[in-house]
């Protein structure tokens, strides 16, 4: 290969990876601006192997007043389970739940 395809396939492949990093990060990012109505917002919450893991993490949220609701769905790929979470604020709720130290 002559040195000018070898610097475009460089090119191309950072670009590339570029891409997919922030494709990664777009589900957070794209929950920003909607959450400002923090009860109807759906937000990821963790990846679980197993859809048990994911109900079990969900319950869990619920009795630790982190969301009001969750969902397990499939992830990107068949490798893992998204936990989806909606409404709670966990640390308002923590901050006033408990007694004041002193």
């Amino acid at each position: 290969m002559r040195p000018t395809r070898i610097r475009t396939v460089i090119a191309l492949g950072l670009s590339a990876g570029a891409v997919v990093w922030t494709a990664a990060a777009s589900p957070a990012t794209a929950s920003s601006p909607a959450a400002t109505s923090e009860d109807t917002a759906w937000r990821e919450a963790g990846h679980y192997d197993t859809t048990a893991a994911c109900k079990r993490a969900g319950k869990a949220g619920i009795e630790r007043h982190k969301w009001n609701e969750y969902k397990c769905r499939p992830g990107r790929n068949d490798n893992y389970v998204t936990l989806w979470a909606r409404g709670g604020s966990g640390v308002a709720r923590a901050l006033t739940a408990g007694p004041a130290a002193g």
